[in-house]
């Protein structure tokens, strides 16, 4: 995967992120990653311990403003040692794939 340009720009705007979270593989498998980038559409994240990360998993990321995790369920597009690109799929349970993924940011305190 490369780089987008003004030729192939995003579909969604990411902004810069260092949140704990952690991919659940099919077996039920946990590993504990942390969060780079995140968009609308997906999300970069680098692997606390380097391993084969399967095509599909999905994601739990604590909701700061909540205190409750939200799983999101995604799709590998691309790995390079222990760094990690997937999208966002929807799941025919996975009912958070619509919520905006600013809930999942610290909101400020209020001024």
């Amino acid at each position: 995967m490369t780089e987008p340009d003004a030729q192939f720009p995003r579909k969604f705007q990411r902004q810069r992120a260092l949140k704990g979270a952690r991919i659940v593989c099919e077996n039920q498998v946990t590993y504990d990653v942390t969060i780079r980038d995140l968009s609308g559409g997906g999300v970069k994240v680098k692997l606390n311990t380097p391993f084969v990360v399967p095509d599909r998993f999905d994601l739990l990321i604590l909701n700061p403003n909540s205190g409750v995790p939200e799983r999101r369920s995604c799709e590998k597009r691309w790995q390079r040692g222990d760094q990690l690109g997937a999208r966002f799929v929807a799941s025919s349970d996975d009912q958070a794939a619509t919520a905006p993924l600013t809930s999942l940011l610290r909101k400020p305190p209020p001024a």
